[in-house]
């Protein structure tokens, strides 16, 4: 009797073993094809079925705000690390042709400064992008009437036209303010939005983006900190199939830590494109 009861209860055991085993996946991640910018993962769907879903991992594109002369030693310092890690066609100058009149009435104009701009056609050659950042950046510029927005999107686009910079496309609206008004001006004009979530197109149509800045006057100690939030920020925009930007203001990231995260952030992100094109999913800040 014990013997029968050892054999049931063996029996139990093997059969719930057998039925745990079936119902319990997991997911996985496998490189596709050999593309360092794309991930296949694997699950199963209700009815059992594998499933296929593309995770398209891609270079972030770097924001350069208040690009102006006074600007011109900051600006230089940051250059020269997108240039190490070949960053050029990855990056968009947001100029803003007559900086802070408030401030400086009209100092920093940018036909006042023939070596600056010389220097941003240096750079334009190099595959670096000119778009527009405003007209004078003063405090909420673009938050005001459709009649003003358009005379100011006026001046700017003539003049940076008149500096052999063709016509811009985009427009990122300084400290990111701006109305309803304005925002019908700036589309009106033909140019694209930028904010720190949407692309608005001039059709009215709009992208979700991840737009996100972490070197606001850091200092060293905050650096690994930022480092670990920004690819997490990076890695869960690429999975949720958002293009991620990377804002930057010249003289805040030039303060402390801010170009010490920004070639960490260029050279660890470098790392895991390559090490996924060798079939490697790791992640890892600093290697």
């Amino acid at each position: 009797m014990e013997k029968r009861y050892l054999a049931v209860l063996m029996l139990v055991i093997f059969v719930f073993a057998i039925l745990v085993g079936n119902v319990t996946y997991h997911r996985e991640s496998t490189p596709s094809g050999g593309n360092a910018e794309e991930t296949e993962l694997l699950d199963r769907g209700p009815s059992g079925d594998i499933t296929h879903e593309i995770i398209h991992y891609e270079r972030p594109t770097i924001l350069i705000h208040d690009v102006a002369p006074i600007y011109f030693d900051e600006i230089r310092e940051i250059i020269a690390i997108l240039d190490e890690f070949n960053y050029s066609t990855s990056t968009i100058l947001f100029v803003v042709p007559v900086f802070d009149t408030t401030h400086y009435n009209g100092t920093w104009d940018l036909r006042k400064h023939p070596e600056f701009v010389e220097y941003l056609h240096e750079l334009r050659e190099k595959g670096y992008r000119v778009e527009l950042h405003g007209y004078a950046h003063t405090y909420h510029e673009f938050n005001c009437s459709y009649e003003l927005a358009a005379e100011k999107l006026d001046n700017a686009t003539s003049l940076v036209f008149s500096l052999g910079f063709g016509k811009p496309s985009l427009f990122l609206p300084p400290a990111w303010a701006l109305n309803n008004e304005t925002l019908r001006t700036i589309l009106e004009h033909n140019l694209t939005v930028v904010t720190r979530d949407y692309l608005i197109f001039p059709n009215g149509s709009s992208e979700r983006i991840v737009n996100r800045e972490y070197t606001w006057y850091i200092n060293e100690t905050q650096v690994q900190e930022r480092l670990s939030v920004a690819l997490y920020d990076y890695k869960k925009a690429s999975e949720e199939g958002f293009m991620f930007y990377l804002s930057l203001h010249p003289g805040a990231v030039n303060y402390g830590g801010g170009l010490e995260f920004l070639r960490e952030f260029l050279k660890t992100i470098e790392i895991m494109l390559l090490t996924r094109n060798h079939g490697e999913e790791s992640l890892e800040v600093g290697e």
